[in-house]
């Protein structure tokens, strides 16, 4: 049983809660920050409110794995290219995609197309990726959009 002089002043005060220690400064937009041997933090720029996603590179035998892609627009092009090449541009093994967000999978086909990997990702979520593209000749439905743009995209 705690002491009184442990119990808080006003019992409905929400309990206090130890400040977040983060142990690493975040890579600059286009960066990379080396976790542990062979893991690489990558973070890229995004074009929304969430301006950036983490990714990561893991060494993968003659080359590395890359973990989850960020969209496809040309400053992730851009921003993957000088990763790369700043890494002594190194064979692309493999390509794992953890779910079907743009900003996961949106570079998965130029990387897999680019380095002549394959691309690692579950059944559902492939397909779930395939339905929603398969409808793209048609303009996006004005309701949709409006929705998106509020939510920040």
């Amino acid at each position: 049983m705690p002491a009184d002089d442990d119990l808080p002043t006003d019992p409905e005060a929400p309990p206090s809660r130890p400040a977040l220690d983060y142990p690493y400064e975040a890579p600059a937009p286009g960066g990379t920050f080396d976790i542990a041997p062979g893991v690489r933090w990558v973070r890229m720029p995004l074009p929304y409110a969430l301006d950036h996603i983490n990714l990561w590179t893991v060494d993968d035998g003659d080359g590395c794995a890359i973990v989850d892609t960020g969209v496809h627009d040309p400053a992730t092009v851009t921003a993957w290219t000088r990763v790369l090449a700043d890494a002594g541009n190194p064979k692309v093994t493999r390509v794992f995609v953890t779910h079907m967000h743009p900003d996961h999978v949106g570079m998965a086909g130029w990387m897999t197309r680019r380095f002549g990997c394959r691309l690692w990702m579950t059944r559902g979520e492939y397909m779930n990726c395939r339905v929603l593209v398969s409808d793209t000749p048609r303009a996006a439905p004005t309701e949709g959009t409006s929705f998106y743009a509020q939510a920040g995209w």
